[in-house]
């Protein structure tokens, strides 16, 4: 026993002993890894291309507070005066950007130039629809992936028909899916969990 333990670390100190791999254990943690990374990525495409709006629009706003009266007519602070209103203006029309842009951003990292129409419909009906923020992401997610299970889809179309799939095809079908996505599958949980979460800080405020 003793003389083949000294043979083992002989060989193992040569390093040609048999090292144990567990089955796959390598490949799915490396699977994995990469998967997160490609979803990291996806998702950073969306933020970093949704801060130019979310800083400008935002300070914009914050600027029309600062020169605005107060006392003119408190319900409709920040647009009381005509400088104040136009700041305000200018930056909620930045701010209505923010989750399309980023759903449209999101979705054309994961399907390209075909998703982004997809994904920018899809952040604003989940911005119109009161899903907010996380309906945005999932609208990004879902639209770059529709996209990629479309492209298979049409794969089988005939050669000739090439020219009209990225004019008619990706947008007419993924704007159609997206929108019934968003609105009957997205929108009332998310929105009713977003509701949940603004009235639960209201009544801790009160």
């Amino acid at each position: 026993g003793i003389h083949k333990a000294d043979e083992l670390l002989d060989r193992a100190m040569a390093g040609n002993a048999p090292i144990f791999h567990a089955e796959g254990g390598e490949e799915q943690a490396a699977e994995k890894g990469k998967g997160l990374h490609t979803i990291y990525v996806d998702l950073m495409n969306g933020v970093s291309n949704m801060l130019p709006f979310v800083i400008g629009g935002g300070i914009l706003i914050a600027l029309a507070f600062l020169f605005d009266n107060y006392e003119i007519n408190p319900a409709n602070f920040g647009s009381n005066t005509p400088f104040a209103a136009f700041l305000k203006q200018v930056g909620d029309g930045s701010f209505a950007f923010m989750l399309p842009v980023l759903a449209g951003f999101i979705a054309s990292s994961i399907g390209d130039r075909p998703a982004l129409a997809v994904g920018f419909v899809g952040g604003y009906l989940a911005k119109e629809g009161g899903s907010g923020f996380l309906g945005a992401l999932a609208a990004g997610f879902i639209a770059g992936y529709l996209i990629l299970g479309l492209k298979k889809v049409f794969d089988k179309l005939p050669q000739s028909l090439e020219g009209i799939k990225p004019v008619l095809l990706y947008p007419l079908c993924g704007i159609f899916l997206i929108g019934a996505i968003i609105i009957f599958l997205i929108n009332p949980p998310v929105g009713a969990l977003n509701t949940a979460l603004f009235n639960g800080l209201n009544s801790m405020g009160s």
